[in-house]
C-alpha cells in the first residue's frame, strides 16, 4: 500500500528499526513519537521486522500504542535454550493468538521452542496459523540430545495459502494421502526424518507441492528412510546437504537420491556418503555444485552439461566413457582431488573463461560447517603425475582468460598443469595464484 522509496522519513525509521533489538526498543522514545506520525499499516509493517515480545512491549508507550501490536501479521517466537520456561513462552504464545485481532491473516509463524516443548501445542499452535491463512511457517526445535517427535496437524498439508515451510530438527510422524499445497513455493527439511521406510514417502509429500521452486534437504545423522525421490517438473533450486557427523559407515546401494528435476536452474550437492542419480536431463541448468565422495558420478554429470558455472570435488576415480559436451560452461572451479574430471571436461567445453583450482586444505577449524566446504579425500588422492595433452583443448586458444588456483602446493605435477596452461592460452588475461600455507614462507613466483 505505501511505497517506501517515496517516504524518505519512513524508510530511515524502517532502517533504524530493522537493526535494533528487543533491549533498545524502550530507550527509543523520540523514534517513536516519529512513527507515531506514520498510517497504522506502515507502522504494522515496520513492528513486523521485530520479536514478537518486542511488538507487545510497545503497548507501554501510549493508549495509541496499546492495541497496535494485535493487528501485526506475524508471531515470532525464540527462546529454546531455557528449559524451565517453557510454560511462560507456551502462555505467550497461546495469549498472543488469543487476543490478536483474527480478522487479520496471520502471514508468519517463526517459532523456535526447545525439547520440553508438548507435540500437543505445536499442532494447536500450526493449526490456528492454517485456519488465519498463513503464508510462512518455520519451526525449529532445540535440544543437545534428543528430539521429540512432533505431529503436524492434517490440516497443514492442504493449507493453499502456505507459500514457504521449513522444519529443522524435528520429525514428520506421517504424511497423508490427501496433499495438496497449491501455493508452496519454498520447502526447508533439514535433520527431519520419516518414521515410516516408505520411500515413496518422500514423493508423496513432494507430488502435493504444485508449484514448488526452492527445496533445501540437510541430513546430519542416521536415518531411517534411506532414499530420497526428488521428482518435481517446477523445481527451479535444489540444494542437499548429506553428511554424517563423526561416522563413517559404509554406504548401502539403497542410500542416497533420485532427482528428476527438468526445469533446475541451480543445483547444490554436498554428500559424503549417499549416491545421486538423476533421471533426466537440466537443459535449464545455470549452476552446479557438486562435491561427492562416493556414488554414482558419471550419472550425475551427464545431466548436468548444460551449466555455464560448474564448481566439482569428485573422489571417484574415472572411468572412459563420454560424458556429453559442457557447450555453455564458462566457469569451472575444480579441487585438486579431482583433476582426472577437469581434463576430461576442459576438452569438451569451448567456452570457457574462467578456470579455477581448489587446493584440499582446510584452511578453517573444524565444525559441522566447515566440514561441508572441506575435500573428504587425502592427500593420497591427488595426482602426483602429469601427462601432456595429446591436444590443446579449444577454450585455451579461443576463449580463457582468467586461472586461480588457491592453495598452490607447488609440486610437480601443479607447476607442469600451470606452465601447460599459460603456455597454451592464448587469451589469458590473469592468473592468481594464492599459496599453500606450507609454502606461503617461500619468495620465489610460480612457474612462467
Amino acid at each position: 500500500v505505501f511505497d517506501l522509496e517515496k517516504n524518505r522519513e519512513a524508510l530511515a525509521v524502517f532502517t533504524i528499526g530493522n537493526k535494533i533489538n528487543e533491549n533498545l526498543l524502550k530507550g527509543l522514545g523520540l523514534a517513536m513519537d516519529r512513527l507515531s506520525l506514520l498510517p497504522d499499516d506502515l507502522i504494522f509493517k515496520i513492528l513486523s521486522f521485530f520479536p514478537s515480545k518486542a511488538i507487545v512491549t510497545t503497548s507501554l508507550l501510549s493508549k495509541r500504542w496499546c492495541s497496535l501490536w494485535k493487528h501485526v501479521p506475524n508471531l515470532g517466537y525464540s527462546d529454546p535454550y531455557i528449559e524451565s520456561e517453557y510454560w511462560s513462552a507456551s502462555r505467550f504464545i497461546d495469549k498472543f493468538l488469543l487476543l490478536q485481532d483474527n480478522a487479520h491473516a496471520l502471514q508468519t509463524l517463526y517459532l523456535c521452542v526447545n525439547r520440553s516443548c508438548p507435540p500437543e501445542d505445536i499442532e494447536t499452535w500450526v493449526g490456528v496459523a492454517v485456519s488465519r491463512g498463513v503464508r510462512d511457517i518455520l519451526f525449529y526445535q532445540y535440544s543437545r540430545t534428543y528430539y521429540c517427535p512432533i505431529r503436524l496437524p492434517r490440516s497443514l498439508y492442504t493449507c493453499d495459502t502456505l507459500v514457504t515451510l521449513s522444519l529443522l530438527h524435528t520429525f514428520i510422524v506421517d504424511v497423508p494421502l490427501a496433499i495438496c499445497f497449491p501455493s508452496l513455493k519454498s520447502l526447508t527439511l533439514e535433520s527431519v526424518d520419516f518414521l515410516l521406510s516408505d520411500d515413496d514417502i518422500v514423493h508423496r509429500l513432494l507430488s502435493g507441492c504444485r508449484v514448488l521452486e526452492d527445496l533445501k534437504v540437510v541430513r546430519w545423522g542416521y536415518y531411517i528412510l534411506k532414499t530420497f525421490k526428488i521428482m518435481v517438473p517446477t523445481l527451479q533450486r535444489l540444494t542437499v546437504e548429506d553428511v554424517l557427523i563423526n561416522c563413517n559407515p559404509v554406504p548401502g546401494p539403497d542410500a542416497g537420491f533420485v532427482i528428476k528435476a527438468p526445469c533446475l536452474k541451480s543445483l547444490a550437492i554436498t554428500s559424503k556418503f549417499g549416491s545421486f542419480h538423476s533421471l533426466v536431463k537440466m537443459p535449464y541448468l545455470v549452476k552446479a555444485n557438486i562435491m561427492l565422495q562416493h556414488g554414482d558420478s558419471k550419472n550425475l554429470l551427464g545431466c548436468v552439461t548444460s551449466a555455464k558455472h560448474l564448481s566439482l570435488c569428485l573422489k571417484q576415480r574415472m572411468d572412459s566413457y563420454p560424458i556429453g559436451d559442457f557447450s555453455q560452461l564458462v566457469s569451472l572451479k575444480v579441487c585438486t582431488c579431482s583433476l582426472e574430471w577437469y581434463r576430461l571436461i576442459l576438452s569438451r567445453a569451448p567456452k570457457l573463461r574462467v578456470l579455477r583450482f581448489q587446493g584440499q586444505e582446510n584452511l578453517l577449524p573444524s565444525s559441522y560447517i566447515n566440514d561441508l566446504k572441506k575435500c573428504y579425500s587425502s592427500s593420497e588422492d591427488v595426482q602426483t603425475q602429469w601427462e601432456r595433452p595429446s591436444s590443446v583443448p579449444d577454450c585455451l586458444i579461443s576463449s580463457l582468460e582468467t586461472i586461480e588456483w588457491i592453495g598452490y602446493k607447488r609440486t610437480e605435477a601443479e607447476n607442469s598443469e600451470l606452465k601447460y596452461l599459460r603456455e597454451n592460452s592464448r587469451r589469458l588475461l590473469k592468473t592468481i595464484i594464492n599459496p599453500s600455507r606450507k609454502v606461503m614462507t617461500k619468495t620465489e613466483e610460480p612457474p612462467v
